[in-house]
């Protein structure tokens, strides 16, 4: 009869034990469900509006720069890589618009693709 008992308590905790480990893994920082991995970033990275930010920084520095705030220049940013693309009328003026961007606290790297007509 002792055998009977150990029995039926293993044949009725094996679904509840089951049901407990999804439930853990499904709430596993690192479980991978769409629920899970949305809205979760990297430590340390730059959210989108932290990118707005600083590419709208980066366009007030240019406006307010006497040589640079004439030129076409387009900024974006995500994850702190700034893109310049646009048209320059030198290539001092493109090494200057360059150079401001790296000394904005935020940037990471510089894609330059402005060219120079």
């Amino acid at each position: 009869m002792r055998g009977l008992g150990f029995a039926t308590a293993m044949v009725a905790a094996v679904p509840l034990l089951a049901g407990c480990v999804a439930a853990v893994i499904a709430n596993s920082p690192h479980s991978g469900t769409a629920a899970d991995t949305r809205g979760r970033s990297a430590p340390g990275a730059p959210t989108a509006g932290a990118d707005a930010a600083l590419a709208g920084r980066l366009r007030s520095r240019f406006a307010a720069d006497p040589v640079l705030r004439s030129e076409l220049i387009d900024v974006s940013a995500l994850a702190g890589t700034v893109t310049l693309s646009g048209v320059v009328t030198s290539s001092a003026a493109r090494s200057s618009a360059e150079r401001l961007v790296r000394t904005v606290v935020g940037v990471r790297t510089v894609n330059n693709l402005l060219k120079v007509q």
